[in-house]
């Protein structure tokens, strides 16, 4: 499904990278799982939303002093282009800098840990 048109548009980032399989797939069931599951005033979500709630996390968790272990993204030659908030992009650039890895590693680091979290068994 095509994301409708909105403000927030106007603000966004390329991000090029290849993914591991099974991460879109994952992230798609995610997205539909909560879309499902939204109660009244719910707004409709996106893997773009999912993506970048990914990044915000492995962000802040950087900024809070957590180590983070990057991982190295695929050797896949077949890049796909993911659109996010140009400002989260900014904090993807300055995490990739500080760090020493790629965007990649971290794009591919930040889905990762999103999804073992998403997916990890409630205590």
């Amino acid at each position: 499904m095509v994301r409708p048109l909105t403000e927030r548009t106007a603000n966004m980032a390329k991000l090029d990278a290849p993914l591991p399989a099974g991460f879109a797939k994952a992230i798609q069931q995610l997205v539909d799982q909560r879309n499902r599951e939204g109660g009244p005033g719910h707004r409709r979500l996106y893997p773009r939303d999912l993506h970048e709630e990914a990044l915000r996390e492995l962000i802040g968790r950087a900024e809070a002093g957590e180590a983070i272990l990057f991982l190295a993204p695929p050797s896949a030659k077949v890049r796909k282009s993911f659109w996010i908030d140009q400002d989260l992009k900014h904090g993807v650039d300055r995490l990739a800098t500080e760090h020493g890895v790629t965007r990649t590693a971290v794009f591919v680091t930040a889905l990762h840990t999103y999804l073992e979290r998403q997916q990890a068994p409630s205590s």
